[in-house]
């Protein structure tokens, strides 16, 4: 009489199959937002649309992830629940800001004088500075962040292990991957040449996330990022 055996279910598989389940979920929820948020832009030229499309786009990118970890059954865990985390995030945000900031400003000022030969550099004003304070958190920085830092970063780094540590953040391939298809999601909704380069600010924008463990920090810094980038720009042009 024979027994029977019974299929030698090892962690490793069940640690394959999490993390294949998690790579084809990932994939599907971002081709899948990244294509209707291109739809959409392709009617900004309808005259009711168009006044609000990022604030649809916004509610997208903060209504799918909810609803899939919802289903999934996973928490929301990148949120920051108590003050004294969230004041930790905002000294790592403003410790982050004062450093970079500045060097970019000179790095950004030398690429206007010597690469594109602009040499007008003018004091630009914030006339609209409180609109474009909510605009940049409310209807930018938070969505994206939420989605791509919060929900893709999140799950990416149960399927890569984080090998490297920095500056006090446990940094891997996810890291990485999330820098790339922040940048690549730019392009798909709407193309400009320049997108390849918002890789090197989505790498800070990760490591903020893994140095304090919630999006607070990067959200923040995202927003600031975009408000030093409109007044830049204004000062040139």
């Amino acid at each position: 009489m024979h027994a029977y055996r019974t299929p030698h279910i090892t962690q490793r598989n069940i640690m394959d199959n999490t993390q294949k389940n998690l790579l084809l979920e990932l994939s599907i929820v971002t081709i899948a937002i990244l294509a209707v948020s291109r739809i959409i832009f392709c009617f900004r030229g309808v005259p009711w649309l168009s006044d609000y499309i990022s604030t649809i786009v916004a509610v997208l990118f903060l209504y799918v992830p909810v609803m899939v970890l919802w289903m999934r059954r996973r928490s929301i865990d990148f949120l920051t629940c108590n003050l004294g985390d969230f004041l930790r995030s905002i000294k790592i945000f403003l410790i982050t800001a004062i450093i970079v900031f500045p060097i970019f400003f000179l790095l950004a000022h030398l690429w206007q004088n010597i690469v594109m030969r602009e040499s007008n550099f003018v004091l630009a004003g914030f006339p609209d500075v409180f609109s474009t304070i909510l605009f940049q958190l409310l209807v930018v920085a938070l969505p994206e962040e939420f989605f791509f830092r919060g929900y893709f970063q999140s799950a990416i780094d149960q399927v890569f292990v984080k090998k490297y540590r920095f500056l006090g953040a446990d940094l891997g391939l996810g890291w990485l991957i999330t820098a790339v298809v922040f940048a690549f999601a730019h392009s798909i909704i709407t193309y400009q040449w320049w997108h390849f380069s918002i890789f090197f600010p989505a790498l800070l924008f990760g490591y903020l996330r893994l140095r304090t463990g919630s999006i607070v920090a990067p959200i923040l810094f995202h927003t600031s990022a975009n408000i030093f980038m409109n007044w830049f720009s204004r000062c040139y042009f």
